[in-house]
């Protein structure tokens, strides 16, 4: 039997399409003014359409959409549905304002406008009993080790993963996301695009685990909060010489 090795190459990017930027050009934003001009609009539709406060003050969603080149929006499916259940209030709060606004502002590149992702973090809590001019929430995302590079999970991981479990020779790519808690701890981990093979997706769970401990909690205003830290994957298995 011929003898393969695993290769994986970390990729971290919650969002893929074809011709699609997956960020915005440097000094570029999603919003006409800024993003302080969009959550001072969020607020203003929250005022007008007397929407109402979350129940759990803890909720809190990153709303992903795509700017598209006529200034309209496509919003991006949530393949986590835990996330959307447990933050459903915020979930809904986001989708809700952002239909009614109107100062999106698509990305160009040498003066076209292009189809580009936007992501907005939406703290309800915030919004209803802490917003002021110039608002912008403070949010620092869940961090690996205490490394705000995400190569260094995916080093770890790469080390970590025991693929000498596998030994057939394909090319695909895997999604995966998990929570981690205001503790530091990781739970719900989600596979939200499956390698196609039950015990690969087992041993990318059993590593999550073995790197679990070394994770530190989003903030948002310096609290800590629960949020979702997501990851790709691209294996390919490789004959040895």
């Amino acid at each position: 039997m011929k003898n393969f090795a695993l290769i994986l190459l970390m990729i971290f990017n919650t969002f893929r399409g074809q011709e699609i930027l997956e960020k915005y050009p440097k000094s570029q934003t999603p919003y006409k003014g800024g993003y302080e001009q969009y959550y001072k609009d969020l607020y203003h539709i929250i005022k007008e359409k007397n929407l109402q406060p979350c129940t759990n003050p803890n909720e809190l969603y990153q709303l992903t959409l795509v700017v598209m080149p006529d200034a309209s929006i496509q919003f991006v499916k949530d393949a986590n549905k835990k996330v959307v259940s447990n933050n459903q209030c915020a979930y809904n709060l986001a989708r809700e304002t952002a239909k009614h606004m109107t100062g999106w502002n698509p990305a160009t590149i040498n003066g076209v406008p292009q189809q580009a992702v936007a992501r907005f973090i939406i703290y309800p809590d915030d919004l209803f009993n802490n917003f002021h001019e110039n608002y912008y929430p403070v949010y620092t995302p869940p961090v690996y080790n205490n490394n705000r590079n995400r190569n260094s999970f995916g080093k770890d991981f790469i080390t970590k993963f025991n693929k000498r479990r596998f030994n057939w020779y394909d090319v695909f790519v895997i999604q995966g996301e998990f929570i981690v808690t205001k503790e530091g701890k990781v739970k719900d981990l989600v596979m939200t695009r499956s390698s196609g093979v039950e015990q690969f997706d087992k041993e990318v769970q059993n590593t999550v685990n073995i790197l679990s401990k070394n994770f530190i909690p989003a903030t948002i205003n310096g609290k800590a909060v629960d949020d979702r830290f997501s990851f790709t994957i691209t294996g390919i298995t490789e004959q040895e010489d």
